[in-house]
């Protein structure tokens, strides 16, 4: 029953998974709620409730991906 309602409420809260190239550093970020996302700006807030921004003059190298581990 628990699962059940994890994966329920992760439905309508989804998390992600932002791994960037942002200035020669790589980075993983636990993402909750995006702000911001385009090729030279990204913002959000990540899982500890902090908000991050990251800008850049070039077009940064990023992807998302849903986070479900926690669902297994």
């Amino acid at each position: 029953m628990k699962k059940l309602f994890n994966k329920w409420w992760r439905s309508i809260f989804p998390q992600y998974i932002l791994e960037v190239t942002h200035r020669g550093v790589e980075r993983r970020i636990h993402v909750v709620k995006f702000t911001k996302k385009t090729q030279k700006r990204l913002a959000g807030v990540n899982i500890e409730g902090e908000t991050f921004e990251m800008t850049s003059t070039e077009p940064m190298d990023y992807y998302v991906t849903e986070y479900r581990d926690d669902l297994r």
